[in-house]
C-alpha cells in the first residue's frame, strides 16, 4: 500500500486521538495485561473463567490478580501495557509490581498494586516518535523530488553521449581518411628527397673535397707549430736544471713524453688516402670527423704548452676551433613537414578513438532503469574512521587512507548486488567494490556499499566486518522513490495511535 505524503501526516494526527479515546473505553472491559487482541479469550461468560489450558476453572477476578492459578502458564507467563498513545509491549509476569517502573511499560499499568507510582509519559514518546516519523517523510520527499532532477540529468547525459558517439564514428572516418592521405604525401616526399639526393651527389662531393682539403691545410699548418714547440720541450727537457723544482715545466715534459709515445697512424691516413668515387661523400665526410679529432689533440697539447711557459694569451680558444660542416646531412624540409603532418592526423584518429572507447563503456554501463544514478558517477564520498580515512568514488574505485598519507587500494567496481535480478528494486540498494589490494591473509580487498534514502550522497557509517571485508552504509536520493512504501514498523504505529 502506498500513501501521499499529505494522507500519511493527517493519518497520523487523526488516529492518535481517535484511537487513543477507543482504547480507553474498550480496555474497561478486557483484564488488566491483557492485550485487546486476545480479549475474545478472557470474554466474561459468568463468574468463572477456565484457563487456556483447560487446567483449571478460577474465579473471573482472579485472572492477572498476581497469584498463579493456572500453574502451566506461570513459568511463561506474559502481561500487555497498553502504553496507549505509543507503541503497547509485553513484558514477563515476573516483572509486574516489583517496585521498578519498567521502561517498557510507558503508561506505568505494571505496577497497578500501589507500592509505586510510575508516570505515563506515552504521550510525550509518542509525539516524538511522530516527530521523527514525519521528519523520515519530509526526507523521502525531499529525497524524491532530487531523484526526479538524477533521472532527468541521468537521460539527457545519456542522450548527449549517443550523440557525441555517432559524432565521433564520422569524425574517426575522416580522421583514417586523413591518415591514409598523409602517408600517401610522405611516401612521395621520400621518393623525391631520393631522387634529389642522387643529383645532388656531385656537388655534395665536390664541397666535402673542398672542405677535407682546408682542413688538411689547416692540420699541416697545426704540424709545423707542433714540431716546433717539441724541438724545444726536446732542448728543455734534455738541458734544464732537475734541481730547480719548477711545476710547470714538470708538467709540460711529463705531457711531451705522453703525447711524443702517440701514435698518429691514423692522422697519416688521412694524407695518404685519396678520394676516388664520385659515391664516397658519406666515407669524406667520415674522413672530415676524424680530421677534426686531430686538429683538437694538436690544438690542446700547445695550448698546454703555452700555458706551461705563461703565455696563455696566445694560446687559441675553443670559440676559434668551430670547423664548417658540409650541408644536407638531415632529411629535407619536404619531408619532416610529411612526417610531423603524419603524426599529428595519427595523434587525431587515436585520440578520437579513446573517446569512442570511454563514451561506449559509460553508455554501457548500468544507471538504473531511470538511469538515476548516472548522477553518482561524478561523486566521490569519504568517511573517518579512527586513523583511517574511506573514500568512495562511486562507479569507480575505493581507497582507504592512513594517517600517514598511505593510500591502500580496497576495489574496483564491479556490479549491483542489491538482488539476483533486475527486475527485484532491492537491485538498485547495493553495490560490489572488489580486487583491491592484497590483504595479510592473503584475500583482495572490497567494499559492499548499501544505500538508502536521503537528500545528501552521504556516508553514514563504515565497518569491517571481517578482515579487510569493508561494509559502507550511505544516503542518496537516487533511492528515494516518490510513492515510498510503509514499513511495518510505521503501519504498527499507526495502528496503536
Amino acid at each position: 500500500m502506498t500513501f501521499s505524503p499529505l494522507l500519511l501526516t493527517l493519518v497520523l494526527v487523526l488516529s492518535y486521538s481517535a484511537i487513543q479515546i477507543h482504547a480507553e473505553q474498550d480496555n474497561n472491559n478486557i483484564p488488566r495485561g491483557v492485550a485487546k487482541s486476545e480479549a475474545l479469550l478472557y470474554e466474561k461468560k459468568g463468574s468463572e473463567w477456565t484457563c487456556l489450558d483447560g487446567s483449571e476453572t478460577i474465579p473471573y477476578e482472579a485472572i492477572n490478580d498476581d497469584y498463579c492459578d493456572c500453574t502451566s502458564a506461570c513459568p511463561n507467563g506474559r502481561f500487555y501495557c497498553t502504553n496507549v498513545g505509543y507503541f503497547p509491549a509485553y513484558i514477563s509476569s515476573e516483572r509486574v509490581n516489583d517496585g521498578v517502573c519498567e521502561p517498557e511499560c510507558c503508561d506505568g499499568s505494571d505496577e497497578y498494586d500501589g507500592k509505586i507510582v510510575c508516570p505515563n509519559n506515552c504521550k510525550e514518546l509518542g509525539d516524538e516518535h511522530r516527530r521523527h516519523i514525519q521528519e523520515l517523510a519530509n526526507i523521502k520527499i525531499e529525497g524524491a523530488r532530487i531523484r526526479q532532477e538524477y533521472i532527468q540529468y541521468g537521460i539527457t547525459k545519456k542522450q548527449e553521449r549517443e550523440a557525441s558517439l555517432e559524432r565521433l564514428k564520422i569524425e574517426l572516418e575522416s580522421a583514417k581518411v586523413k591518415v591514409s592521405e598523409r602517408e600517401a604525401v610522405l611516401k612521395r616526399a621520400q621518393e623525391m628527397e631520393k631522387l634529389e639526393s642522387k643529383a645532388k651527389g656531385n656537388g655534395r662531393l665536390k664541397e666535402c673535397r673542398e672542405k677535407l682539403r682546408t682542413l688538411q691545410e689547416r692540420n699541416e699548418e697545426l704540424r709545423e707549430r707542433i714540431d716546433t714547440l717539441l724541438k724545444i720541450l726536446e732542448e728543455m727537457k734534455n738541458d734544464h736544471n732537475q734541481n730547480y723544482n719548477d711545476v710547470a715545466v714538470e708538467n709540460a715534459i711529463k705531457r711531451y713524453n705522453e703525447f711524443i709515445e702517440v701514435e698518429l697512424d691514423q692522422e697519416e691516413e688521412i694524407y695518404e688516402d685519396e678520394i676516388e668515387e664520385e659515391n664516397q661523400v658519406p666515407e669524406i665526410q667520415t674522413k672530415l670527423s676524424l680530421s677534426e679529432r686531430v686538429a683538437e689533440a694538436f690544438l690542446d697539447l700547445y695550448d698546454d704548452v703555452l700555458e706551461a711557459f705563461g703565455l696563455s694569451e696566445y694560446t687559441i680558444g675553443k670559440s676559434e676551433r668551430q670547423f664548417s660542416r658540409p650541408s644536407g646531412d638531415g632529411k629535407s624540409k619536404e619531408v619532416t613537414v610529411a612526417n610531423d603532418a603524419l603524426n599529428e592526423a595519427k595523434e587525431e584518429k587515436s585520440s578520437i578513438e579513446n573517446e569512442i572507447e570511454d563514451i561506449n563503456e559509460k553508455l554501457s554501463r548500468d544507471y538504473g532503469p531511470q538511469q538515476e544514478f548516472t548522477k553518482l558517477e561524478e561523486t566521490c564520498v569519504s568517511y573517518a574512521e579512527g586513523q583511517y580515512t574511506y573514500t568512495v568514488c562511486l562507479f569507480d574505485k575505493a581507497t582507504q587512507k592512513s594517517a600517514q598519507y598511505k593510500y591502500t587500494h580496497i576495489g574496483n567496481f564491479a556490479k549491483w548486488i542489491g538482488s539476483e535480478s533486475r527486475d527485484d528494486p532491492k537491485y538498485y540498494t547495493a553495490q560490489l567494490y572488489d580486487h583491491g589490494a592484497r590483504c595479510w591473509n592473503g584475500q583482495d580487498r572490497s567494499v559492499k556499499v548499501y544505500f538508502e534514502c536521503g537528500i545528501e550522497n552521504k556516508i553514514l557509517s563504515f565497518s569491517e566486518p571481517e578482515d579487510c571485508q569493508y561494509l559502507m552504509n550511505m544516503t542518496t536520493p537516487s533511492v528515494c522513490y516518490e510513492n515510498f512504501e510503509k514499513n511495518k514498523d510505521d503501519e504498527s504505529v499507526h495502528d496503536e495511535l
